[in-house]
């Protein structure tokens, strides 16, 4: 089961690594705005177009993994779910934050989803464990780098998507290698 959602992480980790890049060079050379739309747009498709067949190949383990999660308690759903989705709805109260609440976020939800699926569904998804672990590290270096080393706001922006990148990344190698 963990081979599927490692092909996802992968997914997540080309699309958020390739977009990081080319929104920065358009940062960088100083390009109009909308090509941060096509540029994301195009990452997307670029990534789920290489990811598609091993994803759609492996629909099983995801609708197996789905169906246990919706078993859990209301109370654990709520909980899960706010951990994945409050940081995003603070991000249009704190923009400046918006780094932050992005690493804060995708690290508790994974961590909270590694621990209920663990707990609930008996399912060991090394994946999010290594997935949010590493985001949250990330979060105290990027914490570190802005607040005391006085680092550009773009250039964090551009470092906290390649950690993501990263972490997905990673995440999806442990967990494609945990089956052998």
């Amino acid at each position: 089961m963990t081979r599927a959602f490692s092909f996802l992480f992968f997914f997540i980790s080309s699309w958020i690594g390739l977009s990081a890049v080319f929104s920065y060079i358009v940062f960088i050379f100083n390009f109009n705005y909308s090509f941060h739309f096509v540029i994301w747009v195009s990452a997307f498709i670029f990534s789920l177009s290489v990811f598609f067949k091993p994803i759609l190949s492996t629909r099983k383990s995801f609708r197996e993994r789905f169906s246990t999660s919706v078993s859990w308690p209301p109370f654990v759903k709520l909980i899960n779910g706010l951990t994945w989705a409050l940081p995003f709805i603070l991000i249009p109260f704190f923009q400046k934050d918006y780094p932050f609440l992005l690493l804060t976020g995708l690290s508790s939800g994974n961590l909270s989803t590694f621990i209920f699926l663990r707990r609930y569904s008996k399912i060991n998804s090394i994946e999010q464990m290594v997935t949010g672990s590493v985001l949250l590290s990330s979060l105290f270096c990027i914490l570190i780098l802005y607040y005391i080393y006085s680092v550009d706001y773009e250039l964090i922006l551009f470092a906290s998507r390649l950690l993501i990148s990263l972490s997905y990344g990673l995440g999806g190698i442990v967990g494609y290698f945990k089956e052998f």
